[in-house]
């Protein structure tokens, strides 16, 4: 099961979902006639306010460059939906489990929202009251962290096991080829008349020509160098540009190209050595090889995992086809519905 809602965009979302009503508050007749319900998980609501929090400030830091395809936007809501019901049973093991909110954490981000809104005259018209429910919201986040946290440990893997991922994956520890690659570069604005390009070119044709009188390479190099310095020495495959690399394919050791036009330039260049692509020996990989492994093990137990847990939650949405609904806001609940009739 792969959130692509991180936990850490949601928690941003603390003073909504814990300050709020329509947060994750507890279930109650009056409240539900009031703030209408998106889910039950286990029994315990989570309110349609905190899904339109989520899919609002979620959407618009996935889909800031505009309006995003329908079917982008079924399976975001979706996505969005999916998360707030993990971290609901994500918040519900942790009681089971019997933790306790990390308090120096709790203060830390309580100080970090009072810093921020302190400013507004809401914060202070809403006295200890708005205060308790923040910090009563930041407790929750604080659980659902641990937890998070706590299922994405895993065992450090046995050598045995790190030997066998390494040569399961001889690509991920294989140095690629190398050359070193001397050059001569005619430097030309992008911007400068074709006359200028033609004359640089003709220059480049006659050093060319020296060149191949027997005048020396490395003179002419030490005259006109590139203008990055990781372009000197050995360098890999891709770093000079497609044009520059196709030309210095067809070489072998100690034969230089013919004039090659570059999106900075004229260059000519020379292959200087060449080291084919080689793996590197376990015992030079052996603390990489252990971070890849451990990584990808903690990965798979995390999903595993909240795997497990969502499948043993009972989950009811209010509305099961909440995801194919064009505007968020127009998602209500029977009994928010039912009080909106009466009031009418």
């Amino acid at each position: 099961m792969k959130m692509k809602v991180s936990l850490s965009t949601l928690l941003g979302l603390s003073i909504f979902l814990g300050a709020n009503p329509q947060g994750f508050a507890k279930a109650d007749s009056q409240a539900e006639s009031v703030h209408p319900v998106f889910a039950r998980v286990n029994g315990e609501i989570i309110h349609q306010g905190a899904y339109d929090t989520a899919l609002r400030v979620g959407g618009r830091q996935r889909f800031y460059h505009g309006k995003a395809p329908d079917e982008e936007l079924i399976a975001f809501r979706r996505e969005v939906a999916e998360r707030l019901v993990v971290e609901k049973v994500l918040y519900q093991e942790a009681l089971r489990q019997g933790m306790s909110p990390d308090q120096a954490w709790v203060d830390k981000e309580f100080a970090k929202i009072e810093k921020r809104y302190s400013v507004s005259p809401q914060w202070h018209e809403s006295g200890e009251t708005l205060q308790r429910k923040i910090r009563d919201g930041l407790a929750e986040r604080s659980l659902i962290r641990q937890l998070d946290q706590a299922y994405k440990s895993a065992p450090v893997p046995a050598e045995q096991q790190v030997r066998a991922y390494y040569e399961r994956n001889p690509d991920k520890f294989t140095s690629p080829e190398q050359m070193r690659v001397s050059t001569i570069l005619l430097k030309v604005e992008p911007w400068q008349p074709k006359a200028v390009w033609d004359d640089t070119r003709s220059t480049a044709q006659r050093i060319h020509a020296a060149l191949a009188k027997g005048a020396e390479f490395d003179t002419y190099a030490a005259q006109h160098p590139p203008e990055d310095e990781s372009q000197m020495g050995y360098i890999h495959r891709g770093m000079l540009g497609d044009t520059a690399q196709a030309a210095i394919d067809q070489l072998k050791e100690g034969e230089y190209t013919e004039p090659v036009t570059l999106l900075e330039g004229i260059g000519i260049f020379r292959l200087d050595a060449r080291r084919e692509a080689r793996l590197n020996s376990f015992e030079q990989v052996r603390e990489r090889a252990t971070a890849l492994l451990s990584r990808e093990q903690s990965e798979r137990l995390y999903r595993e995992r909240i795997t497990a847990l969502r499948a043993s939650a009972s989950v009811e949405f209010t509305n099961p086809l909440y995801y194919e609904v064009a505007s968020v806001g127009a998602l209500q609940d029977s009994a928010h519905l039912r009080a909106n009739k009466k009031k009418e």
